[in-house]
């Protein structure tokens, strides 16, 4: 069986503004509820899939600071902007929110995964590296889009790659 082979690393970058008008334009479903975090996986995923052929499709992505870091921001707004904060479970569903968005604007796709970023982001890579060629020689999928999402409100970063057999 052949190796694995993967495409080169696309990073984006987006202020708040841009990122969800380009998150919004790239989906044909209303994003209800979408935070930055889900904002990047849709675009991401998007740049990735744009004019690919409808392959049956994986994406495996993580963050390092997650819902952890947009609670303290959300804490810091409230306290420093007196503004009305979101619930905790709404900052926690977002990688859940994340999977139903991309399955319902992408229809090659059967699978959305989420690992947060628990020890570096390079192991992290690494890691779904291997598991998105393990998928592949299994037959689960022909594609596994794989990708590292960090949202910071001034600036919103994804890094993304599709690994194909």
């Amino acid at each position: 069986m052949s190796a694995p082979r993967h495409g080169e690393i696309l990073t984006q970058r987006f202020d708040a503004a841009s990122l969800t008008a380009t998150a919004r334009s790239a989906t044909r479903t209303p994003l209800r509820r979408a935070g930055p975090v889900t904002e990047l996986v849709i675009v991401g995923v998007y740049a990735c899939l744009f004019e690919r052929p409808l392959l049956p499709t994986a994406v495996l992505w993580g963050s390092a600071a997650g819902a952890g870091e947009a609670g303290l921001r959300v804490v810091a707004d409230v306290v420093l902007n007196r503004e009305p904060p979101y619930p905790f479970d709404f900052l926690a569903t977002q990688p859940n929110l994340a999977a139903i968005h991309v399955r319902q604007a992408f229809d090659c796709v059967g699978n959305v995964v989420h690992q947060p970023i628990a020890v570096n982001a390079a192991l992290h890579w690494r890691r779904m590296e291997s598991l998105a060629a393990a998928w592949l020689r299994a037959g689960r999928c022909e594609r596994v889009v794989i990708g590292q999402v960090e949202a910071d409100g001034e600036e919103n970063v994804g890094r993304w790659r599709v690994v194909e057999m």
